[in-house]
């Protein structure tokens, strides 16, 4: 047995459960997505799409391991073009993996930003009419717009 193989299973296996449970809580998640009837259609249309994005990267990452796994039973003695091209390949696969993270990242920043520009919209509104009816009954303004 190569001084490698141990290693690799073990590290392989773990990263490929850590996959497993990211697509068991991305699953989780999409479908109280789903349900939840609060959400609005962009809600559920952005919801949507990050299920995509997180399902194939965690699908990716269950692969990941597998490949990780799978480096320990190559004689790398025996086959260094073959063990070269597979390392080439994990490289590939682990940066498509960091992209599609980042990707995710991306666009939830951008979604969250939408929603504080939507949510900050809202309170001016509401501290506008607030100001209005206290100018109205002849109340001050108060000091403490912190919302």
């Amino acid at each position: 047995m190569d001084d490698l193989q141990i290693p690799c299973l073990a590290f392989g296996s773990v990263v490929a459960a850590a996959g497993i449970a990211m697509v068991v809580f991305n699953v989780r998640a999409h479908r109280r997505h789903q349900a939840d009837e609060e959400l609005t259609d962009s809600d559920l249309e952005f919801f949507t799409r990050q299920y995509s994005r997180r399902i194939q990267t965690s699908a990716l990452t269950v692969l990941f391991g597998g490949v990780i796994g799978l480096w320990g039973v190559f004689n790398v003695r025996e086959f260094p073009v073959l063990a070269t091209l597979y390392l080439i390949g994990m490289l590939v696969l682990a940066a498509w993996l960091v992209l599609l993270a980042l990707s995710d990242v991306l666009a939830t920043r951008i979604y969250a930003g939408k929603l504080d520009r939507k949510h900050r919209r809202v309170c001016d509104s509401l501290q506008d009419a607030l100001d209005e009816v206290r100018e109205a009954h002849g109340l001050e303004r108060s000091t403490s717009t912190d919302v």
